[in-house]
């Protein structure tokens, strides 16, 4: 994991965001793909769950700061004293599995030429 000053995301503090009030932790199980986690507001300390062969890491980010979380990972989010926080998908995440869907689409010849040949 990574810990950023700059993100590639544009964060809206307009989006879905997750807040945390004094003393409060939670969960998070992250899914396929790459993550950013991003402090709006407050302090988090995040700690990155571990195994027998990588121990766990721990991190403290401040609101500005994101960390950068791979695929399969369990963190625990604790609020110092409180905070605002997003989990959200950098558009490179995305990009092959995009690319991936859009090559299994038809393309629109491909549509006209069997639609005119069941007419």
């Amino acid at each position: 994991m990574n810990v950023m000053q700059n993100s590639s995301i544009q964060v809206s503090h307009d989006d879905a965001a997750w807040t945390l009030s004094q003393g409060e932790a939670m969960s998070l199980p992250i899914g396929p793909g790459r993550r950013e986690l991003h402090v709006l507001d407050g302090r988090v300390w995040v700690t990155q769950r571990g195994d027998l062969n990588l121990p766990a890491q721990d991190f403290w980010l401040s609101a500005g700061e994101t960390l950068e979380v791979g695929s399969g990972t369990e963190l625990v989010v604790e609020a110092w004293p409180t905070a605002r926080f997003q989990l959200l998908v950098p558009p490179q995440a995305c990009a092959a599995k995009a690319a991936r869907r859009v090559n299994r689409l038809p393309s629109f010849a491909q549509l006209l030429g069997q639609r005119l040949a069941n007419a």
